[in-house]
């Protein structure tokens, strides 16, 4: 596959109480954009519907970190079990709270589906997603595109394809003004019983090959990459994890301009972090279920 997917679109994080994570978040020191409310399309053809569900998110350069909760439980309760698909996070919540979501990304996601077909790899239609949101100039609508791979694919999280078509809009500057010094969601940490074979999944999936360091598995997408680790080992990642039932997203690093300004920044609020290996850690107690690293940009260069 000639790889038209370079990058982690978001990873995300799901939550009963989307303003208990963005706070704890903030506490981190993210940058989080206004609630905004996502429609989404349901059929192939029909336009995107608002079904309940909205988000903050966290914007670096080229992705982001998004917060997905259920501000209006009463449309979500009311809209059908078979037809939230791919969007269906009460499934996730059931296993644990923390990072459920990776999606990757592409600036041609019509070329990333017929690479799929040509190898038999099962993959939806191209469907819509929007959502308005604040900009200097009033309200907007953000639009993207997005691909499904089968419901049963990927247990470990919810995992997409998906292109910006409103970049502007849905990476606006004025987010990104971190008191971290965040400046790219640089990884995504899978843990799994089989983390070689999750591995060639997303080599698969993304067309970039699988490499070793030592025990993890790690496929680099060009601006991203997934280190996938299994369960005895994630410990030499995030020292003390407490595990969830695999396979699950484990955490997320971000890459900083400045180490020692995102350092400064958590002992100020208090916010317990280990050091391993020049990155600083937060587990996941500390992360809404979710660990947090952060390494310095320079070494992401």
């Amino acid at each position: 596959m000639s790889s038209k997917i370079d990058i982690i679109h978001h990873a995300g994080l799901i939550s009963e109480d989307l303003g208990g994570v963005v706070a704890q978040y903030e506490r981190l020191g993210f940058m989080f954009t206004p609630l905004s409310h996502v429609l989404i399309t349901i059929s192939p053809g029909t336009d995107p519907v608002y079904i309940g569900l909205g988000n903050r998110n966290a914007i670096f350069e080229r992705n982001f970190l998004e917060v997905v909760g259920i501000p209006d439980p009463d449309i979500w309760a009311k809209f059908p079990l078979e037809k939230r698909g791919p969007f269906n996070i009460d499934e996730r919540l059931k296993r644990y709270r923390g990072l459920h979501i990776m999606h990757f990304g592409t600036e041609d996601i019509e070329a990333v589906r017929a690479q799929y077909l040509a190898q038999s790899q099962p993959i939806s239609e191209v469907a819509r997603l929007q959502r308005m949101v604040d900009t200097p100039d009033g309200e907007r609508l953000m639009q993207a595109r997005c691909i499904f791979y089968p419901l049963t694919a990927n247990p470990e999280g919810l995992i997409q394809v998906a292109q910006h078509v409103t970049p502007q809009y849905a990476l606006q500057p004025r987010y990104m003004s971190h008191l971290n010094g965040a400046k790219r969601l640089s990884e995504v940490i899978v843990c799994s019983d089989t983390p070689e074979q999750n591995a060639a999944k997303y080599s698969r999936y993304s067309g970039h090959a699988v490499t070793r360091r030592g025990d993890l598995h790690i496929v680099d997408l060009g601006h991203t990459r997934i280190i996938t680790v299994d369960p005895s080992r994630l410990d030499k990642l995030v020292p003390g994890y407490p595990l969830h039932p695999t396979p699950f997203l484990a955490g997320f690093t971000v890459a900083t301009a400045d180490l020692a300004r995102a350092r400064d920044h958590l002992v100020r609020q208090h916010v317990p972090f280990a050091e391993l290996d020049g990155r600083l850690v937060v587990s996941p107690d500390n992360g809404c279920g979710s660990a947090v690293l952060f390494e310095s940009l320079d070494a992401t260069r």
